[in-house]
């Protein structure tokens, strides 16, 4: 019975393009800058906008800020790796939104062939904003600091250990194979540091550094920009004095934190260049609006929508308004839609001394099997149902044909039809005998599907067997922490009724991000509701939720506590090449039925931009590259 699901799950997705946009909704030029709001700012004084021939206004980008400091090393946040980026410079990058291979950046880069060695050397000419010469010192400072800080970018790094040659080369060492390490090393997290800066300002390596002070306030990169000034609601960013790189398009960038709400007011308005943070109820509004088309309710969510096909089911799409057309409903804003590389998942904390009920296997496996994630993804709107933990897009997802490189994605039709330039699906479609394998079944077995169903009558009997009699289940979750766009609140309340059908009385407890983030870090809740953006685009990084990893303790998840996960991630780890898919996939299977998370569900992102833009570079770790916006 379950391999036709399997197989129509894989008929009804289509391959696309990591990027496409869903629509380009101008109607008319527009010269006018957005308005600035004054800010208090600390550091140094941030230049006059104006909108004369010195120079464009600045570029206004807004975002929910879940950064708590400016420091690189110590950040580990989507909005604080969006400012890192533009900051400081990174070993290796990125080209574009190809994410099958890292790039050089600071250092061209040759990894020998079994995985251990990292040779780099650094690129000639590079300095950092006070003219400093970046040197294998500064970067060898820079991963030491990493490490003595012992937070999230050092769990990443592991035993690799730097060794300078020259001022321009140095070695990275790594005990076992690490193939994931230039990718790794893309991450704003190391971003490279001027070691002499830093250490004249309370660095060093070690828990006595206390350099975040001063680098909240100030920048230590050879980024294409400067820190001009910063407080709690908004950065302001200036082109670094000795940037030699591509000119960016705007001398001036402020990234202010404004929830999704005032994102669209300010766009629309004009306050606003660009806005990332977008539901798919708000983007239909803002495309509607856009095309002067009346808007239309949406059956899944009940919001009002776009007519077309994101909007109610059925719809033709909207027809755009003439160009230099005067309607009042018109709006001169473009509205893009990504599926991303985020996985939104549940957390149950293993630990009794957190919660009984969480730690108890069967309860566990009532809510694992109570779940119904193709209902939550098509509640959510431009969605995919989580297989595992790595999404697709990513080496090693159960949703991708064993190989499909990292620069496709599949999407649902409901999505597949709002997106443009559409890459050709593959000439066969895999069968059920060629998925990856369940862990321990024998050949003959039929194979799980690809996204775990329901299991009503299941999870009621293993609720039963736990000997849960209906006590309350805090849901913890970041009330103004935003899931691409989707409201936390809005997911915890589908998880909440769906487990009441099961017998378990959830009650969902929201927190502000900050304090979620603290408890979540510390691993002090008992049942969750977060979501995982890649610290890199490789399959290792999604090893954080193997036991011992920094996911799994969060979850009181160590080592030792299953033997097989354990095998199966020491197995995941040291795979190479054509093996890593299926090591891959064989591990998730495993967590999918012994471990304390359930994925639930792989958004896409919705981002909008007025006429000042014409380009957004995004990227899934960094979110968007400021200094290559257009």
């Amino acid at each position: 019975m379950r391999r036709p699901v399997a197989r129509r799950a894989q008929r009804a997705a289509r391959t696309m393009g990591l990027l496409a946009v869903a629509a380009v909704l101008g109607t008319a030029a527009c010269t006018t800058a957005p308005e600035m709001t004054p800010a208090t700012t600390t550091g140094t004084a941030t230049p006059t906008a104006t909108g004369s021939s010195a120079g464009p206004a600045p570029l206004v980008v807004e975002t929910v800020f879940d950064h708590s400091t400016l420091d690189p090393t110590r950040q580990y946040d989507r909005s604080g790796a969006l400012l890192s980026k533009a900051l400081y410079e990174t070993l290796t990058t990125y080209d574009g939104a190809d994410q099958t291979k890292p790039q050089a950046g600071l250092a061209e880069y040759t990894m020998s062939p079994e995985g251990k060695w990292l040779t780099l050397r650094l690129r000639s000419g590079r300095t950092f904003s006070d003219g400093t010469p970046v040197t294998s010192d500064d970067v060898v400072f820079t991963l030491e600091r990493v490490k003595g800080l012992r937070g999230p970018a050092a769990s990443m790094l592991g035993n690799v250990t730097a060794r300078k040659v020259d001022d321009r080369t140095l070695t990275l060492t790594s005990p076992d194979a690490n193939f994931a390490l230039p990718a790794m090393l893309a991450n704003p997290a190391f971003g490279i540091l001027n070691s002499r800066a830093v250490k004249a300002n309370g660095g060093a390596i070690g828990p006595g550094d206390t350099a975040d002070r001063w680098l909240s306030t100030h920048s230590a990169g050879s980024g294409p920009y400067v820190l001009s000034g910063a407080n709690g609601n908004e950065v302001r960013l200036t082109v670094s004095p000795t940037w030699t790189g591509a000119a960016p398009a705007f001398p001036e960038v402020i990234v202010r934190d404004a929830d999704p709400g005032r994102q669209v007011s300010d766009l629309t308005s004009g306050r606003a260049d660009v806005a990332l943070d977008l539901s798919p109820a708000q983007a239909d509004r803002i495309a509607a609006a856009a095309t002067g088309a009346s808007a239309s309710t949406s059956p899944a969510t009940g919001a009002t929508g776009a007519a077309g096909p994101t909007g109610a089911a059925g719809a033709t799409p909207a027809t755009p308004a003439t160009p230099g057309a005067t309607s009042p409903t018109t709006s001169p804003v473009a509205v893009m839609a990504a599926l991303s590389s985020t996985t939104a998942f549940l957390m149950l904390h293993r630990d009794p001394a957190v919660n009984a009920w969480t730690a108890n296997p069967d309860f566990e496996e009532a809510v694992r099997l109570g779940i119904d994630r193709q209902a939550v993804s098509t509640a959510v709107r431009d969605a995919i149902p989580a297989a595992g933990v790595i999404p697709i897009g990513i080496v090693g997802s159960l949703l991708a044909p064993t190989g499909t490189p990292a620069g496709t994605v599949t999407v649902p039709p409901t999505l597949a039809t709002t997106l443009a330039t559409p890459v050709a699906p593959p000439t066969t479609e895999p069968g059920p005998d060629d998925l990856p394998p369940t862990p321990g079944a024998t050949p003959e077995a039929t194979p799980a599907p690809i996204v775990p169903e329901r299991d009503l009558a299941g999870a009621r009997a293993a609720l039963a067997r736990s000997g849960y009699k209906g006590q309350p289940i805090p849901l913890t979750f970041a009330r103004d922490l935003p899931i691409q766009g989707v409201p936390t609140s809005s997911v915890a309340a589908i998880v909440k009724t769906q487990l009441a059908s099961v017998g378990i009385n959830v009650v969902p407890t929201p927190l502000p991000a900050a304090q979620a983030l603290e408890r979540y870090r510390a691993g002090r809740d008992a049942f969750s509701l977060w979501s995982w953006n890649p610290d890199y685009t490789d399959p290792e990084n999604y090893l954080a939720f193997a036991p011992g990893g920094l996911v799994g303790q969060r979850a009181g998840w160590s080592v030792g506590a299953d033997a097989d996960i354990d095998t199966l991630t020491d197995a995941a780890r040291a795979s190479v090449g054509d093996d890593r898919p299926d090591a891959y996939a064989a591990w998730q299977r495993a967590l999918n039925t012994a471990g304390p998370f359930v994925p639930l569900f792989q958004p896409s992102s919705h981002l909008a931009h007025g006429p000042r833009v014409t380009e957004l570079p995004t990227n899934p770790v960094w979110t968007l590259d400021l200094a290559g916006v257009s």
